[in-house]
């Protein structure tokens, strides 16, 4: 059995997989097959391939051994380097292969056919991805490395954005604090203040942080 799956994006209308159906049906067209089904998938490319419904649905309860799953694009397998390659892992392991119309030999209809050489193409794939995402992730620490770097000979001083407090916290907590209001309790503060408890000790804990960088 041949299957094909589209994804995309966005839940607008106006943005169609008409695409992808068109490239889909033509590559079938120029290798003398028909799919069996192509099922299409709006969601964003952000979400994890196993919370995709549509094409959780497919792997799961669809493909068996031996069936084609056939894409446009291999990044639409799932949502990064490390999303896809765990895909393609889970799916040769099933005994079904993937056709990536944009990757060189795995695009080619006839090595599919053959498991031994299906088997060692996407073997390949899946180290040459791997690869890059290291490359990526090394390039990207890199990055936020040189930057922390210049923006310290620039004498920035580095650390958690603060949020801005109210203009009246500080004074009524140093009040709570000292015990202006008796008894009252931290939900009586907060209830005071007019903000809930979460809120009151994310405030708390601004204020704390503030404190402790002006004594360093």
């Amino acid at each position: 059995m041949i299957y094909g799956y589209m994804r995309i994006s966005t839940q607008k209308e106006k943005q169609t997989t008409d695409r992808q159906k068109i490239t889909l049906e033509q590559y079938a067209n120029d290798n003398r097959f028909t799919f069996d089904n192509i099922v299409e998938e709006r969601i964003s490319g952000t979400i994890k391939a196993e919370n995709r419904q549509v094409y959780r649905d497919l792997k799961t309860k669809t493909l068996r051994q031996d069936d084609i799953l056939i894409i446009t694009d291999l990044d639409r397998l799932g949502r990064d380097a490390d999303d896809v390659i765990a895909e393609l892992k889970d799916l040769k392991s099933k005994g079904i292969r993937v056709i990536a119309l944009d990757i060189p030999y795995m695009n080619e209809y006839n090595k599919a056919q053959d498991s031994s050489i299906y088997n060692m193409v996407v073997d390949i794939v899946i180290t040459l991805k791997a690869h890059m995402s290291q490359q990526e992730r090394e390039k990207t620490v890199a990055r936020i490395n040189q930057g922390l770097d210049a923006a310290r000979a620039k004498g920035t001083k580095l650390g958690r954005p603060q949020a801005e407090l109210p203009d009246n916290f500080i004074k009524e907590y140093k009040r709570f604090k000292d015990g202006k209001y008796g008894d009252m309790t931290a939900t009586g503060f907060a209830k005071y203040l007019g903000i809930g408890r979460a809120t009151l000790y994310k405030y708390i804990d601004i204020y704390k942080e503030a404190e402790e960088e002006k004594g360093n």
